[in-house]
C-alpha cells in the first residue's frame, strides 16, 4: 500500500519541529556597562571649619555609602559632616551603579578643634571639660537597673539588674571620656565580662586610639549621640558602639545602644568615678 503524499508531509513537518527543539537557543548579548566611576566635591561649610559639605557627584548612582573617617557615616546623596578634633580624615564614597561598584577618596585637613565646644555644659559633663587633662572615667552604677534589656528602646522587659548585682570585673571598669582630641579610653584592668562566652571575664587589651564623636539631636526623638569607632564600646563588649544619651549630668549617664547583632536595646547607667 502507498502511503498518502499527506502522512509523508506530517513525519516530515514534525521531524523538522524536533530538530528545531533541540537546537540551543541563542540570546543577544546583555550589555551590563563599564565598571562606574565614583567622584564627589568637598568644601568647608561657610565660617566654620570643622565642617565640610560633600557632594556625590558620580553618574547613575542609584545606591551610596559615605564613610567620613570621624566613626560617622551616611547614605545622601549630600551631607555635612562634622569634626571637632583636628587632624586629617580621609573621606570615602562607595557607590553602587550599573556594571558595580566604585570608590572614590579624598583627605580632608582639619586645622583646629572646635573651641565653641569647650563651654558646652554636655560636653563638660561627658569629659571634664577642657582643662580636664586626665578626662573624666565612668563607671557602672550600683543600682538597680544599672543594665536593662528589651525589644523596644528603653524597655527592660528582658532583662533588669538588680542593686549590685554585677560582676566585680564590670564594677571595676572604667570608660574615660577626654575633650583633648576626643580621645576615649577603656581601662578595664586587664579582664573585660565577654556574653559570648557565658559572661566571663577573660583577659581583653581594649585599643588605646579611639575616638568619641558627639551629635547633637542625631538619636532617636532628637536626643544627643555620641558615636565611637567600631570595635569599641561602653558597658557591653555586644553592644553596639552608637549610643543615644537619655540623661548626662555631672555625676549619671544614661545610654540605650543596640545589640550588636541580636535585636533589642540596652539601656546602661553610669556615674561618676
Amino acid at each position: 500500500m502507498k502511503t498518502p503524499f499527506f502522512r509523508i508531509a506530517i513525519v516530515l513537518s514534525a521531524a523538522a519541529l524536533l530538530v528545531a527543539a533541540c537546537k540551543p537557543s541563542e540570546t543577544d548579548d546583555i550589555d551590563i556597562g563599564s565598571a562606574p566611576s565614583a567622584s564627589f566635591s568637598m568644601r568647608f561649610v561657610e565660617g566654620d571649619s570643622n565642617r565640610v559639605v560633600v557632594t556625590d557627584e558620580s553618574q547613575g548612582a542609584f545606591a551610596r555609602v559615605w564613610d567620613f573617617g570621624n566613626a560617622t557615616t551616611s547614605k545622601k546623596a549630600s551631607d555635612t559632616a562634622y569634626f571637632p578634633a583636628a587632624g586629617t580624615y580621609n573621606i570615602q564614597l562607595f557607590i553602587s551603579a550599573k556594571g558595580g561598584t566604585g570608590l572614590a577618596a579624598k583627605s580632608v585637613v582639619i586645622a583646629k578643634a572646635d573651641n565653641n565646644l569647650c563651654i558646652n555644659q554636655k560636653i563638660i559633663n561627658l569629659t571634664g571639660g577642657c582643662s580636664a587633662v586626665a578626662g573624666k572615667g565612668w563607671t557602672f552604677s550600683t543600682a538597680a537597673g544599672a543594665i536593662k534589656v528589651g525589644p523596644t528602646v528603653g524597655s527592660g522587659e528582658w532583662f533588669t539588674s538588680t542593686a549590685n548585682s554585677l560582676q566585680v570585673d564590670q564594677y571595676d571598669d572604667t570608660f574615660r571620656f577626654f575633650y583633648d582630641q576626643k580621645h576615649f579610653l577603656y581601662e578595664n584592668n586587664g579582664k573585660t565580662v565577654f556574653p559570648d562566652q557565658g559572661y566571663k571575664a577573660l583577659p581583653y587589651d581594649p585599643p588605646t586610639d579611639a575616638t568619641w564623636l558627639l551629635d547633637f539631636g542625631a538619636g532617636n526623638n532628637g536626643t544627643d549621640r555620641f558615636t565611637l569607632p567600631t570595635g569599641s564600646f561602653m558597658g557591653v563588649k555586644d553592644a553596639s558602639n552608637v549610643y543615644d544619651i537619655v540623661s548626662l549630668t555631672e555625676t549619671e549617664l544614661v545610654v540605650q545602644t543596640p545589640f550588636l547583632n541580636n535585636g533589642g536595646y540596652f539601656e546602661l547607667t553610669f556615674v561618676k568615678r
